[in-house]
C-alpha cells in the first residue's frame, strides 16, 4: 500500500527517479552473502522513503531505518514504524541502559540478516554538502559486527540527490538565522502544496560497498605492525577507535564520488565562483560550461 501512495507522489511531484542499476546489482549481491548496512547522505525528510521505495520496486528487502523521535508524532510515527522506521534519542548521553538497550537491539537485526539503514551524518544538511560523520551507532554496528564470527557485514555508501528539495522554505529560514521548527501535524497537513509543486530529478546512487571482514583485517594487520608478530588479535581500543574513523570516513568519501552534480548546483557554484554581484546569461553559460569541462576530465 505504501509502494503505491508513494509511486503516485513520486510521479506528481518528480519528473523522475534516476537509480544507478549496475549498485543495485551489487547490493543484491552482497545481500546473498550477509547483512547489509545502508549508510546513505542525508538532504530531506523524503530520503527514508526514497531508500525504501528503490529497493522494494528491485525486490530488494526494504531495511529497517534508525529514526529521530522528532519523527514519531501521529498520524505519522505509525506509518513509517509500520513501513520500517525505528525511533530513537538524539543522544545517548548519561542514558547507559537506553545505549545498552539500542545496541541489543541492532545485534539483534544483524543477527537476523535484516538490512539497516541510518545517516552517517546524524541530521539532515541545510547546504547540500555532506556533514561529519557521527561515530554514535556506526560504533554500535561495528560493536555487533565483531561478535558476529559467522555473519557477514557489508556497508553500503549511498547518495540521495535532488534537483530541489521539499523543505527548501524552511532550509532557507534557517540558514538566515530563524529557529529550526519541529516536525508536527502542521507540517504534514501542509503537503498539498507540496504536491502542486515540481522539484526536478531525483538520482540514487551507490559507491563500493565495503567489507567488513576486510577492513577488520586490515586494522589486525596496521595493529600487528605497530605491537610486533606476538600481538593480541583482539583489536586495541584505539585501533578499533580508528578502523570506525576509516569506515566512516570512506563511506562519506564514497557517497561524494558518486553524488550526481545537478543543474542547479551548477548555476549556484557558477554564481558564487563570480568576483562581482552580477553576471550576464553570457558569463554564466560560460563559466557552467568550464565547470562542466572540469567535471568531465575528473570522470
Amino acid at each position: 500500500l505504501l509502494e503505491r501512495f508513494l509511486h503516485w507522489v513520486w510521479t506528481r511531484i518528480y519528473d523522475g527517479i534516476v537509480v544507478d542499476e549496475e549498485g543495485i546489482e551489487r547490493i543484491r549481491k552482497a545481500a546473498r552473502e550477509g547483512a547489509l548496512v545502508l549508510l546513505p547522505s542525508h538532504k530531506s525528510h523524503v530520503d527514508y522513503l526514497v531508500l525504501s521505495y528503490v529497493l522494494y520496486r528491485h525486490a530488494l528487502q526494504p531495511p529497517l531505518i534508525a529514526a529521530g523521535e522528532n519523527l514519531g508524532f501521529f498520524p505519522l510515527g505509525p506509518v513509517l514504524r509500520r513501513g520500517g522506521a525505528f525511533f530513537i534519542k538524539r543522544s545517548f548521553q548519561g542514558k547507559r541502559l537506553y545505549s545498552a538497550l539500542v545496541d541489543a537491539y541492532m545485534r539483534k537485526l544483524l543477527v537476523e540478516g535484516n538490512p539497516i539503514e541510518f545517516f552517517i551524518e546524524g541530521g539532515r544538511s541545510r547546504t547540500g554538502k555532506l556533514l561529519p560523520p557521527k561515530y554514535g551507532l556506526l560504533s554500535m554496528v561495528v560493536d555487533a559486527a565483531m561478535l558476529l564470527k559467522a555473519q557477514k557485514v557489508f556497508f553500503v555508501p549511498i547518495s540521495i540527490g535532488y534537483e530541489r528539495i521539499i523543505e527548501e522554505r524552511s532550509y532557507i529560514h534557517e540558514l538566515s538565522g530563524g529557529e529550526k521548527q519541529s516536525e508536527n501535524v502542521g507540517d504534514l497537513l501542509r503537503t498539498s502544496s507540496v504536491l502542486r509543486s515540481k522539484y526536478g530529478r531525483l538520482y540514487v546512487q551507490f559507491g563500493e560497498i565495503l567489507s567488513f571482514d576486510e577492513l577488520l583485517a586490515e586494522a589486525r594487520a596496521e595493529q600487528v605492525a605497530e605491537a610486533g608478530p606476538g600481538a593480541d588479535p583482539e583489536l586495541t581500543p584505539k585501533h578499533r577507535r580508528a578502523m570506525i574513523q576509516r569506515l566512516a570516513h570512506r563511506t562519506t568519501y564514497q557517497i561524494n564520488e558518486v553524488t550526481v552534480v545537478t543543474p542547479a548546483a551548477l548555476v549556484a557554484t557558477a554564481l558564487l565562483a563570480h568576483r562581482r554581484r552580477g553576471m550576464t546569461s553570457t558569463e554564466l553559460r560560460r563559466t557552467a560550461t568550464d565547470l562542466v569541462g572540469a567535471l568531465q576530465r575528473a570522470g
